[in-house]
């Protein structure tokens, strides 16, 4: 267990809209370590000062985009007495939408909230500088979030979404200019990282009928289990158990309909050691058992 404080995303945000949007100042900065369950999107709207993000000190200026993925230990300091105006956006996926996967199919996106900072080598430093044409862009629709949020007038939430979904647009782009100017070597450590989470993925779906455990294939995604389910999620809108449960049933499903197979063997050959948890589970996922299942699609 980690010494900081991990906050649960139904502890800061509202589980109905899980978004929130703040101003933080060095009057009401976060000074301790902790993370989140959540993803939190960071500009720097003016001044300057330091954040502390998996174990390493980092210098923030006008104009700076960061994110803080889930789970992530960080904290914000004073810099020699400067002041700053921070703009904090915290927020699940499925804020924007439930099924997640509009967030999941914005590959620069995820790559800039969730992969980039997975890398913590020294001359990788987690954050854009934007062009002052680009701060101006997104100062204005943090300022129109920051309205809507505040008066709460009917239709909010639609345009919280709206907008929130052109700012993750416009971060996509511009990292993705970003990306274009990066060394070789960055661009093969984010590589790096991308195509090992494709691969965990893949490894379940060729090796479901295994007992598979999600600290095995989050090792090999380079990832933390908890940040593995929670990436799972965004890319695939489950998560790993839900997932996995999905990919066994599919399977058995194909199972039932073409062989004359007994119940209890498929079960067993898509990675179930009990009758009883396959037949909750199959029913659960189809909503018919497996042995009527198979009478109507034999």
């Amino acid at each position: 267990m980690p010494e900081y404080p991990v906050y649960a995303y139904k502890e800061v945000l509202d589980e109905d809209f899980p978004f929130k949007i703040e101003v933080r100042t060095p009057l009401n900065m976060n000074r301790s370590v902790h993370a989140h369950e959540h993803l939190q999107l960071c500009y720097m709207k003016s001044g300057s000062c330091f954040h502390w993000a998996a174990g390493r000190q980092y210098v923030l200026t006008k104009g700076d985009l960061f994110s803080i993925p889930p789970f992530q230990e960080h904290r914000l300091g004073p810099r020699d007495s400067m002041d700053f105006t921070l703009i904090q956006v915290d927020f699940m996926p499925h804020a924007i939408n439930e099924g997640f996967r509009d967030l999941g199919r914005m590959q620069t996106f995820v790559d800039f909230a969730y992969i980039r900072p997975l890398i913590s080598e020294a001359d990788l430093l987690p954050k854009m500088a934007l062009p002052s044409s680009v701060q101006t862009e997104v100062e204005h629709l943090l300022n129109a979030i920051l309205s809507e949020w505040e008066e709460q007038e009917e239709g909010y939430r639609l345009a919280i979404k709206a907008d929130l979904l052109k700012l993750l647009v416009i971060t996509s782009r511009q990292y993705k200019r970003y990306a274009g100017t990066q060394s070789r070597q960055e661009h093969q450590k984010v590589a790096l990282h991308r195509e090992a989470f494709y691969e965990a993925i893949a490894y379940m779906e060729s090796h479901y009928q295994e007992d598979l455990h999600l600290e095995e294939v989050a090792a090999k995604a380079l990832m933390a289990p908890s940040y593995f389910s929670h990436m799972l999620r965004l890319v695939r809108g489950k998560s790993y158990i839900e997932y996995l449960s999905a990919i066994r049933i599919q399977a058995s499903m194909e199972l039932l309909g073409a062989t004359d197979l007994s119940v209890t063997e498929i079960a067993t050959r898509v990675g179930y050691n009990h009758i009883s948890h396959f037949n909750r589970t199959f029913k659960k996922h189809t909503g018919v058992t497996p042995g009527d299942f198979r009478k109507h699609h034999a």
